[in-house]
């Protein structure tokens, strides 16, 4: 039997700060050994549910885009950052493990999802994660140790159990009109084309290495940063005079006033900040490979919700109203397999 569903969403959003250290990229100040010759990577188990694997391949690639955007908001990785970290392993480890424990109702009935269907979803990740660059996927993929068909088969594991959840609690009384009115009005948002958004800020870029004082290490460039940020909270510092004295980009002289630019030309984790910034707070310093970023949004311009009415949008209200109409009755399910299963964890 083959089963359809609609785009699902991904994992949520707080499930996704747990990450192997040894994945990680290093604090600032911290020196990294020499990449082996011919490196050989390993993709170790992190659970077993009846025997089925949960690799560690698959929590790295899932949690990464949002591991690198913590690393940008904690420069030091300090107790913070690993209090983030260390409280989200059992949360990502637990969706992981229902995962299979309903993947293996899944498969035991027969079911499938079509190939096309999993290309479309690929397509829709794409966009939305990597801003439609195919190729940073693929680069994604390597430094995790994922193929390209692990991450296939991933996304494929993924939409069955939605078709799973879909056939067995979705079918049952249609929403109501009124019911499907007000479950757009509360997430309309949640269909928009993001890639269409444009924000625009004010920016001090402070490389890790100060081209007019090749002594200063990335550590003293760090503290300069953090000091910068200290002062400007604090009405001690103008934000357009300290961009002239303190900032390394093309728009510094201009005190720092980007203008607007779209999210799909930022990196997406510096995009999945911004974006989420009160108008005029003063954020950073973020860290990136080049240096350290301290910002202040000052406008917005976000793509409109679609029409109830557009192609696809009502259905998805439609699923997303039944799925929240039938929670109980799923997590009682999902209780009742992981009750009978046999579950071992090494992470």
């Amino acid at each position: 039997m083959v089963l359809y569903v609609g785009y699902m969403k991904l994992l949520s959003r707080f499930a996704v700060l747990f990450l192997a250290a040894c994945c990680l990229p290093p604090a600032v100040g911290e020196v990294q050994a020499a990449p082996a010759k011919n490196p050989r990577i390993v993709n170790r188990v992190a659970a077993t549910v009846n025997g089925r694997p949960v690799t560690a391949s698959e929590v790295r690639f899932m949690l990464s885009p949002y591991v690198r955007e913590l690393s940008m908001l904690y420069p030091r990785q300090g107790p913070r950052f690993n209090a983030e970290l260390l409280k989200a392993k059992k949360q990502v480890l637990e969706e992981l493990i229902e995962r299979e424990l309903v993947l293996s109702e899944f498969d035991t009935r027969g079911y499938m999802i079509p190939e096309v269907a999993v290309n479309e979803e690929v397509s829709r990740r794409v966009l939305t994660q990597f801003n439609g660059d195919r190729d940073e996927l693929l680069k994604n993929l390597r430094m995790r140790g994922m193929s390209y068909a692990d991450f296939r088969e991933s996304v494929r594991k993924e939409m069955s159990v939605s078709a799973m959840r879909s056939s067995r609690y979705e079918r049952g009384i249609p929403p109501t009109p009124d019911e499907i009115r007000a479950e757009y009005q509360a997430t309309k948002a949640d269909y928009r084309d993001m890639t269409k958004d444009s924000i625009r800020y004010d920016k001090i870029f402070i490389p890790a290495q100060d081209p007019s004082d090749p002594n200063a290490t990335p550590e003293q460039q760090l503290m300069l940063a953090e000091d910068v940020v200290r002062r400007l909270q604090k009405g001690e510092l103008d934000f357009a005079e300290a961009a002239r004295d303190f900032s390394h980009d093309m728009y510094a002289e201009d005190g720092g006033k980007w203008p607007y630019i779209k999210r799909a030309d930022l990196a997406v984790e510096f995009a999945n900040i911004v974006f989420s910034l009160p108008q005029n707070k003063i954020v950073g310093p973020l860290l990136d490979r080049a240096g350290f970023t301290i910002v202040r949004v000052t406008g917005k311009r976000l793509a409109p919700a679609p029409s109830l009415n557009a192609p696809g949008i009502k259905q998805r209200v439609d699923e997303s109203v039944r799925r929240k109409n039938n929670e109980k009755r799923y997590r009682e399910w999902v209780e009742r397999l992981r009750d009978k299963a046999v579950i071992r964890t090494y992470i």
